[in-house]
């Protein structure tokens, strides 16, 4: 199917220092911290470029300056990465915030963390695609079970996003609703940033307090993958290098 609109542009947020992941001062960022073959972040830049991404922007704060050093081992990044270094990193809507004069929908945000089979991401894209040129204003990708679960929660109601928690889903759920994880990569077809702004102007700087009261104004789909989980305990990471050698993941793709 041919759309009328193609994703050129991404973002992904890695400013998190990852007092999880890093064991001393002199340990890499969490997002270059080893898994398998390559940095963790490079999961995540391998499967936007494979699906037809042209410019990435990393936002990325001093504690993770050394995000820089992919250029150094991945010389074909540089057609691609722009790294914006932040100068306080107060949380991820902020850090978010950072890209309002660079991008414009439809564009891709992605966590530093995510672990995904390409040809599955390519899919869950496909479908987040058709969305455009409908009311949708976001879509976000969701997943039933993955390998490893997520503490972000979603209650999903024939295709439509309709409720969001980070630390899960609690109390009673109708028949016809659904709870899935995710949120790790959100599709954004209208623009959140006068809102974004306004958010920001009472001091509230976590996107996920900003999703709980997005999602319930507005159109939000879903755009459903088989498995993607992200890593952000050491366990987590154990857990994926084991999950890469059994599935045969040596590019850096999960294997389904």
């Amino acid at each position: 199917m041919e759309y009328k609109y193609r994703l050129r542009e991404a973002v992904i947020l890695a400013s998190g220092y990852g007092r999880r992941m890093r064991r001393t001062k002199d340990s890499p960022s969490k997002p270059m911290i080893p898994i398998g073959d390559k940095p963790l972040i490079s999961y995540i830049i391998d499967l936007l470029i494979g699906s037809g991404i042209e410019k990435i922007y990393v936002v990325h704060h001093s504690v993770t300056s050394d995000v820089r050093d992919l250029l150094t081992y991945h010389a074909h990044y540089t057609n691609y990465l722009e790294f914006i270094e932040e100068k306080e990193q107060k949380g991820t809507l902020l850090s978010f915030s950072r890209v309002k004069h660079m991008v414009s929908p439809p564009f891709l945000l992605a966590f530093e963390d995510i672990i995904a089979d390409q040809d599955d991401f390519r899919d869950m894209l496909n479908i987040g695609l058709q969305s455009i040129g409908t009311d949708t204003d976001l879509v976000i990708q969701t997943v039933r079970q993955p390998s490893l679960l997520s503490e972000r929660a979603f209650l999903t109601k024939e295709g439509r996003i309709v409720r969001y928690e980070k630390n899960g889903i609690t109390g009673e759920i109708s028949g016809i609703q659904e709870k899935k994880y995710g949120g790790m990569i959100s599709l954004w077809l209208a623009s959140p940033f006068p809102l974004m702004d306004s958010y920001l102007s009472m001091k509230n700087y976590r996107l996920s307090s900003f999703l709980e009261e997005y999602i319930p104004t507005h159109t939000v789909s879903e755009m459903p993958i088989h498995d993607m989980w992200d890593i952000d305990t050491p366990e987590a990471a154990a857990m994926t290098k084991e999950l890469l050698k059994r599935r045969g993941g040596g590019n850096g793709c999960i294997k389904l």
